[in-house]
C-alpha cells in the first residue's frame, strides 16, 4: 500500500514577498524572498535575519547558509560581516571541509575562501558567469566540476541568457588548477549551469547541438582524463532541452522539454537506455536559473521517491519510480504558484519537503517512504 502524504491547508509561514529560494541547513530552514530578506523558519512562523541580499539563492554551508549581498559579497544572514571579496552574483558556491568555493565576477576566476569568508586563493577559471560548481569524486580524490568557456554560438536562452559552455573542466580544490576537461567541439555546447555527479568517477553533462537538440553524455574520470562513457538519445531537433535533476546509483532522472509539457525521463546507467512517462510534471521554468523544481528524496517502499512541480497548475506531484515504471502517488494542489526551488530534510518516517509560493506562502509537507 502506498503511504499517505498530507499537506496542511495553510502555509507553514506567510512572508511579505515571494519566497524564491529555500535552503535546509544543520541550523534550520531558511527562506530568501524576492525583496532580498532572509527568514529563518520556526514553529508557527518565521524570523527575519539582518542584511540586504540578492534574491537568487542560498547555500547551506556548515550550520547555516550563505547568501550574496546587494553589493555582490558573500555573507551569512544574521551575521555582522560580509566577505571583502567580490563574487559572481548569480553563481551559487560550493562548500567542503569548512572552505567556500565561489566564482569571481563574470566567472573569470575560481576563488577559495576560509570559514570566515576570507580569500585563501584565486585562479583563472573562464567559467560561465552563473556556473554552479559541484563536487566529483575521482581517482585522486575530489575535484570541482565547472562549466567553462562561455560561448554565444547556440542562443537558446532557456537558462536566463544566450550564453552556454564550451567545456566541463575539473579543478583541484587545493591548487585550483584544472586537472581534466571535456569539450564536445563546435557547433555543440553544454547547455546547463552545473554538471550532475553520478557516482565515483562519473559525471553527466547536457550536450546540445543545432541539428539534434539536447542529449545526456555520461563522462568517466580516470587517470587518462575525462572521456565519454555513454551517450543518451538526443531530443532530435534544435532548441529542445532537458533538465537532468537527479542521479541514483542505477539511473538518472530528467524532464524532457519541461516548458512545453514533456515527460519524466529515466535513463538507466551505465548505458543511458531511456524510458519516458507522461505524468504532467515539470522541473524548470523558462528563463530561470532555478534547476530544482524537482528532487529525488531517496529510496522508498515502491522505489525511488520524487517530488516535482506540476505542469500547467500550481501543484506538487509525488512520484514513485520502481524498476520498470514511474507512477504518481499523489497530486497536491497549492493555493499559489511555486516561486522557489524544492528543498527537503529527512524525518524518521521519510522526508519533509518545502516549497515557496509567489504570494509569500512557505509550504511544508511530509512524504512517507
Amino acid at each position: 500500500m502506498l503511504a499517505a502524504l498530507a499537506l496542511a491547508a495553510a502555509p507553514q509561514a506567510r512572508l511579505p514577498a515571494a519566497a524564491v529560494w529555500i535552503e535546509v541547513a544543520r541550523g534550520g530552514v531558511y527562506a530568501l524572498t524576492s525583496a532580498g530578506t532572509v527568514w529563518r523558519l520556526e514553529a508557527g512562523g518565521a524570523v527575519p535575519l539582518a542584511g540586504r541580499w540578492r534574491p537568487g539563492f542560498l547555500t547551506a554551508c556548515g550550520p547555516d547558509v550563505l547568501a550574496v549581498s546587494a553589493e555582490g559579497r558573500l555573507g551569512r544572514p544574521g551575521a555582522p560581516w560580509l566577505s571583502n571579496v567580490a563574487v559572481a552574483p548569480d553563481a551559487r558556491p560550493a562548500c567542503r571541509d569548512g572552505r567556500v568555493f565561489a566564482l569571481g565576477p563574470g566567472g573569470a576566476e575560481l576563488l577559495r575562501l576560509d570559514g570566515e569568508l576570507r580569500l585563501e586563493l584565486r585562479r583563472p577559471a573562464g567559467a560561465l558567469p552563473d556556473a554552479q560548481p559541484v563536487w566529483v569524486e575521482g581517482p585522486q580524490g575530489a575535484a570541482l566540476a565547472l562549466l567553462t568557456g562561455p560561448t554565444a554560438r547556440y542562443r537558446h536562452g532557456v537558462l536566463g541568457d544566450g550564453v552556454e559552455a564550451e567545456a566541463l573542466t575539473l579543478f583541484d580544490p587545493e591548487t585550483l588548477e584544472p586537472v581534466a576537461a571535456y569539450r564536445p567541439g563546435p557547433p555543440a555546447v553544454l547547455e546547463q549551469l552545473r554538471a550532475l555527479p553520478a557516482g565515483p568517477g562519473r559525471v553527466l553533462v547536457t550536450r546540445s547541438h543545432p541539428d539534434a537538440g539536447a542529449g545526456l553524455v555520461l563522462l568517466a574520470w580516470s587517470e587518462a582524463g575525462l572521456e565519454p562513457a555513454a551517450e543518451g538519445r538526443p531530443m532530435g531537433r534544435a532548441f529542445r532541452w532537458l533538465n537532468a535533476f537527479a542521479a541514483a546509483p542505477d539511473r538518472v532522472y530528467a524532464v524532457h522539454t519541461p516548458h512545453i509539457g514533456g515527460p519524466l525521463a529515466v535513463y538507466v546507467l551505465p548505458g543511458l537506455g531511456l524510458r519516458t512517462h507522461a505524468l504532467g510534471v515539470t522541473a524548470h521554468a523558462l528563463g530561470s536559473r532555478n534547476l530544482d523544481l524537482a528532487v529525488r528524496l531517496g529510496r522508498g517502499a515502491a522505489g525511488d521517491v520524487l517530488v516535482l512541480a506540476g505542469f500547467g497548475a500550481p501543484e506538487l506531484v509525488v512520484v514513485d519510480c520502481g524498476a520498470e515504471t514511474c507512477r504518481v502517488r499523489r497530486r497536491l494542489p497549492l493555493p499559489e504558484r511555486i516561486a522557489s526551488n524544492l528543498a527537503y530534510a529527512p524525518t524518521p518516517r521519510g522526508w519533509r519537503v518545502y516549497a515557496g509560493g509567489a504570494r509569500g506562502g512557505v509550504f511544508a509537507f511530509e512524504v512517507a517512504r
